[in-house]
């Protein structure tokens, strides 16, 4: 087991699958062997993945595999590793599984299966989750955008995710931020100096790609450019909590990788779980909504599917909360929720728009710049994107219809809107 025996101890895996076979009710199962695997697909940017792997036996002729997904921060000698430590990502995620959701999801309700069960977690060092795959859910190309039927079961679930802030703010009487602040700071684009270069450097890869759009002239490219800059210099401001809208645990990160599907016989999607919660924040649930269509869909089904799709979000909020014997009404009414959705439609537009070239870059290039080159990810990170994102804008199809996608959605809004381009 060389490199990785150092994850976990012998003791740590001997409790975290006791703690699963009691919970199993398999008592008389006794421990064979464990393994832990490296999973080497780079299927997220902020931690180094690993199955644990178990085989337990109630006799020699009866033996059954458990698998734990067990995840730890970038490696000491990336640029990921540095960002992490700074800005709490990996601590946070351990606080959220170990403090905030036992309390607020009330755990032992059987519908949590929308998050893995944790096992351990040691806050700069090791997270253990229940295997997603192990119980029927996969993940989806992330290449293919979702469709209304992915689309529908994601908006029924974070429906019952956020609703657990409501229900958990109503009991208490008091905000899941001032409850937990210890785990509610900003981890994506914090207001300092180093997260500032991060998000200059997507600002100026984003305004790299105007040149590369189709029918945009030499005028048009130009505006758009200076509306883009004057747009986002108040983003990352707009990631703090709203004063004006009603804030919940947005997941903040909604992207295909980071949303595990369960499929019927006919490969129909009927459940859905949300993992990684490393950059989740306090906003208003249009937050969550607005960016995850940005981030998995294309302008088409948010042209035909949205006022469906906020709708099927909120009936099934007042269900959860109805479950709570609350009235979504009294807490949260339709209204309120139309409003916050116009309000943050343009953010989270730019949201999608600055996080999309990173999300979909081919497996070579990430793996390159993330685990394999991580030296040459420090430039691309806090310096310019641009020679990665425009390169992958020329060499991949798929990528190349998605930026264009994501962008001229915001230049035909701004010009519905009226914004001044000069």
């Amino acid at each position: 087991m060389c490199e990785v025996e150092k994850i976990l101890q012998d003791e740590q895996c001997f409790e975290i699958i006791r703690k699963k076979l009691q919970q199993e009710a398999m008592d008389d199962f006794s421990l064979i062997n464990y393994e832990i695997v490296p999973i080497n697909e780079v299927n997220g940017y902020m931690g180094q993945y690993f199955t644990l792997k178990a085989i337990v036996a109630k006799s020699p002729f009866e033996t059954k595999s458990i698998n734990f997904f067990t995840k730890i921060p970038p490696p000491i000698n990336s640029p990921m590793y540095d960002y992490s430590q700074l800005y709490g990502t990996f601590k946070k995620e351990v606080a959220l599984y170990t403090t905030v959701f036992p309390e607020m999801l009330n755990m032992n309700d059987l519908d949590k299966r929308y998050i893995p069960e944790c096992f351990l977690g040691i806050e700069n060092d090791v997270i253990v989750l229940e295997d997603m795959a192990h119980n029927g859910y996969t993940m989806t190309d992330k290449f293919t955008p979702f469709d209304f039927e992915h689309c529908e079961i994601l908006m029924k679930t974070l429906a019952k995710f956020h609703a657990k802030s409501f229900i958990f703010e109503q009991q208490y009487k008091k905000t899941l931020h001032d409850e937990f602040s210890h785990c509610m700071q900003e981890t994506l684009w914090p207001a300092d100096d180093r997260a500032k270069a991060m998000f200059d450097a997507s600002v100026k890869g984003i305004v790299s790609m105007i040149d590369l759009l189709p029918r945009l002239n030499d005028d048009q490219r130009s505006n758009f450019k200076e509306k883009i800059v004057k747009l986002c210099v108040d983003h990352m401001d707009k990631l703090s909590p709203s004063i004006k809208h009603k804030n919940v645990l947005c997941h903040g990160d909604l992207w295909a990788n980071n949303i595990l599907f369960k499929y019927d016989a006919d490969k129909k999607p009927i459940e859905c779980c949300l993992i990684d919660f490393q950059l989740a924040r306090y906003n208003p649930p249009a937050h969550d909504i607005l960016c995850f269509l940005q981030f998995t869909t294309t302008r088409k089904l948010r042209e035909k599917h949205n006022e469906t799709l906020f709708r099927i979000y909120y009936d099934s909020m007042a269900i959860v909360m109805k479950e709570a014997d609350l009235n979504i009404s009294d807490i949260f009414s339709w209204d309120e929720f139309v409003e916050s959705i116009q309000d943050l439609r343009i953010m989270c537009i730019i949201h999608g728009i600055l996080n999309t070239p990173i999300m979909l870059l081919k497996p070579e290039a990430a793996s390159k710049y993330f685990s394999e080159e991580p030296e040459h990810l420090e430039n691309i990170l806090y310096v310019d994107r641009t020679p990665l994102i425009c390169g992958q804008f020329k060499e991949v199809p798929e990528y190349r219809a998605r930026m264009i996608d994501g962008l001229l959605e915001l230049y035909d809004y701004i010009i519905d809107n009226n914004y001044t381009m000069q």
